[in-house]
């Protein structure tokens, strides 16, 4: 076991497909380069702390909880979950920070998760490959959010453009490589409550399954040419791809009065494209500009915080050690 390792992770920009991939569709994502750190090291065997900026503090000591902060209660269900899995006896320390807003539909959870594995996986040498770092990411995704796609986990793993499918009944994840996409991020202050939503679009399924099958279909076409576009570099297209998905979005009822008028702003500066981004209700909308740049002062009074995004060339990596 190493002394301390520090290890970070990027976070997401969901391009197109976000709830239709819960029930079969592609999608694609982007890795952006906004990233989560954690940095580990060991304690006596029996004692976990895990110590966040944001959300506080959770201390446990032989199963009896010393310290606890709810949202940090489902973190360290996931922290046992990988010491488990790979029989680590020892105990742990995790210092978390991000730069990633919270609720935000950016994936800050997946984000942190995959600091937080890489870091576990640098402290105790445990070797983990990209898929075994992956499945540890949605490991922490299924306990925070129950039902979850891939997407997030793997724009935090393994950085660039990231394509989601499935064979099968397997959702599978895979980076397509980089490009260096136009790229505005605004967030509505709002937070994006992803269970809300995903229970949202189940509802409408149980009540218009047709036309929730339907709307399903039409996103999955436009998922496969925006995958088509973006190795084009065709982003005029894939921004009218995008327009018409956050329809189909709205259509679904994951949109909000939030997101729309930061949408619309968007469209109006002479963007592409603009959409929500992730599970939807709140959160960030995600936009291609031709000049990103120039876009942050149009959309400053309609958006709580805006700011261009880069593309992340790497996914989770150490830092330190």
């Amino acid at each position: 076991m190493r002394g301390t390792v520090t290890a970070s992770a990027p976070s997401q920009a969901f391009l197109m497909g976000e709830h239709a991939v819960l029930y079969g569709s592609p999608a694609l994502a982007l890795s952006v380069d906004r990233r989560s750190f954690s940095t580990a090291k060991g304690l006596d065997e029996g004692h976990l702390r895990i110590k966040s900026h944001l959300l506080g503090v959770y201390e446990e000591m032989d199963g009896s909880v010393l310290v606890s902060s709810p949202e940090l209660e489902r973190v360290a269900r996931g922290v046992k979950g990988v010491l488990e899995r790979y029989n680590v006896r020892s105990g742990v320390e995790l210092e978390i920070r991000s730069e990633v807003p919270i609720g935000s539909g950016m994936a800050s959870s997946a984000s942190v998760a995959a600091a937080i594995s890489k870091s576990l996986d640098g402290l105790f040498e445990l070797g983990m490959s990209e898929e075994e770092l992956l499945e540890s990411v949605y490991l922490f995704e299924r306990i925070i959010h129950g039902k979850a796609s891939k997407t997030g986990p793997a724009c935090a793993v393994m950085g660039g453009i990231i394509w989601v499918e499935w064979t099968g009944d397997v959702m599978t994840a895979s980076s397509l490589g980089f490009k260096d996409v136009p790229l505005v991020m605004a967030c509505t202050g709002k937070p994006s409550p992803t269970k809300e939503m995903i229970e949202r679009v189940s509802t409408l399924g149980s009540m218009l399954p047709g036309v929730r099958d339907s709307v399903v279909r039409a996103i999955s076409e436009l998922v496969v040419r925006g995958k088509e576009a973006i190795m084009a570099e065709d982003y005029e297209l894939l921004g009218t791809l995008m327009n018409v998905d956050q329809g189909l979005l709205y259509s679904l009822g994951v949109s909000s009065w939030e997101i729309e008028r930061i949408v619309w702003k968007a469209r109006e500066s002479g963007s592409y494209g603009a959409k929500l981004s992730g599970a939807g209700g709140g959160g960030c909308i995600v936009i291609l500009h031709p000049r990103p740049s120039s876009l942050i002062r149009e959309l400053e009074p309609v958006a709580e915080m805006v700011f261009t995004a880069r593309v992340a060339r790497e996914g989770a990596r150490i830092e330190l050690i």
